[in-house]
């Protein structure tokens, strides 16, 4: 037992010092550090010093990728900032609200991550005349397809830490997200009844269709196209129709495909670098893999490369080099401390994977719990989440654990993808996301208390079922 818990005292120091209120960057560095001790003293594996920092080097690489992501998508959100005055007016009514948190908060989560979703979704609740309290509570609704944010990266990660195929994961984690979107929507009636706009009996035919018809969408994109395009592919057919549905094709008018211009352009950019064998081919060399076992990294196939030319492309456009330097200063301001603790979770977590920490833990609890530990890897994933604000932290806490504590196989693949749905579901009630929120539309502490314990069934459910799901696949292994 107690060789268990040093095993496990990275992730113990971790999240106890953002529990005691520590800063995330914090936290990462000296679990980073305890963890390089704790494996180098007491690792199953006994790796020498030069092995624990190739395990860390290892786990930067894989977190390039995703940096990368992180500081150009920043960019290009940066860059489609416009004035609240220039905001585009929407009646008071359930489907403006809906549209807001389940739609447009979605799309720009899943196309540019770092919590755009929450603030356009919250912004859009307040425009509408709802209340601080509810506003937050029902802009968390923007982060259901958080594994999707940021063109995927948390997600990429996670597969990455555990070693499984992404292409075989990423449609189970949409049949698990789907199964919460069912259950999670009549709470979003629920909230928007008591923040004073509810759904008449038409709005909840409507939405149950459009949410339906969004979850089988991407449920088939992601059987289909790469994680990139995935929910964008998704979310987009069904925006078309409720747009047409509001404002017939009368509303498709050049102001509407200039405003849509730079999403558009990603993602034909995605799809032709993705989907397209001769570009793709190209865009593959050169191609860089300094560890074995790692994925290979091509920086001319990166998301990262559209996002930021389509950014820079903008702030040319409306302020010349001027604005595009600014935009670069303020973007590498900003998305430092985000990179660094991306570096610094995965390079944590490649240790206590590659020193055999992981791996005695999961023989230990395993000898204990038999398939019943496969439950604990949600709840550790669900953990992460809400202490850290990101799914890449989610994945960080919890993939060492799935690794031991599931044999590989199909067992393995449906607890990962409830782990992965959990840690990123439980982001958008983290104190990092909330604060954000209360920060934006000047909520004081007792309305933040409030919508927090709105959403206390956003927490069951998500945790409820997605340790369901890793339990029935433990058992049914």
């Amino acid at each position: 037992m107690i060789m268990i818990l040093i095993w496990l005292s990275p992730l113990i120091l971790f999240l106890g010092l953002i529990l005691s209120g520590r800063s995330a960057l914090t936290a990462g560095t000296l679990g980073t550090i305890c963890a390089a001790l704790v494996a180098y003293l007491a690792g199953p594996a006994h790796p020498d010093a030069a092995a624990i920092i190739r395990h860390f080097a290892a786990g930067a690489w894989i977190g390039l990728p995703a940096t990368l992501v992180i500081v150009a998508g920043l960019a290009f959100s940066l860059s489609l900032e416009k004035p609240s005055s220039e905001a585009d007016p929407a009646r008071p009514e359930h489907g403006s609200l809906a549209e807001a948190c389940l739609l447009r908060g979605p799309f720009l989560e899943t196309s540019t991550g770092f919590g755009v979703g929450y603030v356009v979704a919250v912004s859009g609740a307040r425009s509408l005349g709802v209340d601080r309290a509810p506003a937050l509570a029902l802009a968390t609704f923007s982060q259901i397809l958080v594994p999707w944010g940021a063109l995927g990266i948390g997600t990429r990660i996670s597969a990455d830490i555990a070693g499984v195929s992404l292409t075989a994961l990423i449609w189970r984690i949409a049949i698990v997200t789907a199964l919460l979107g069912a259950v999670l929507l009549p709470l979003f009636w629920r909230l928007s009844r008591q923040a004073g706009l509810p759904p008449a009996l038409a709005d909840r035919i409507e939405w149950a269709g459009l949410i339906a018809l969004l979850m089988a969408l991407l449920v088939a994109a992601n059987l289909t196209l790469p994680l990139e395009l995935a929910a964008i592919a998704a979310l987009a057919p069904v925006m078309l129709l409720r747009f047409l549905r509001v404002k017939g094709f009368a509303g498709l008018d050049r102001a509407l495909l200039a405003r849509l211009a730079p999403y558009i352009a990603l993602v034909v950019a995605l799809a032709l670098m993705r989907l397209v064998p001769v570009i793709h081919d190209r865009l593959e060399i050169p191609s860089f893999k300094p560890f074995a076992e790692t994925s290979a990294f091509a920086p001319l196939l990166s998301p990262a490369l559209p996002l930021i030319i389509i950014a820079l492309v903008v702030a040319i456009r409306r302020g010349g080099v001027k604005q595009a330097t600014a935009l670069m200063t303020l973007t590498l301001q900003r998305a430092g401390r985000a990179a660094l603790l991306t570096f610094l979770l995965v390079g944590m977590a490649w240790i206590m994977v590659g020193s055999g920490l992981a791996g005695g833990i999961g023989l230990a609890v395993s000898g204990v719990l038999g398939s019943w530990s496969a439950g604990i890897v949600p709840v550790a994933g669900a953990l992460g989440g809400y202490l850290t604000g990101s799914n890449t932290g989610a994945g960080a806490v919890s993939m060492p654990l799935a690794t031991a504590l599931v044999p590989a196989g199909e067992a393995r693949l449906l607890v990962i993808a409830a782990a992965v749905v959990a840690g990123s579901l439980l982001t958008a009630v983290s104190p990092v996301r909330i604060t954000m929120g209360q920060v934006l539309i000047k909520a004081t502490t007792a309305e933040t208390g409030q919508a927090l314990r709105a959403l206390w069934p956003w927490f069951a459910l998500v945790v409820g079922l997605t340790t369901a799901i890793a339990l029935a696949a433990a058992q049914l292994a």
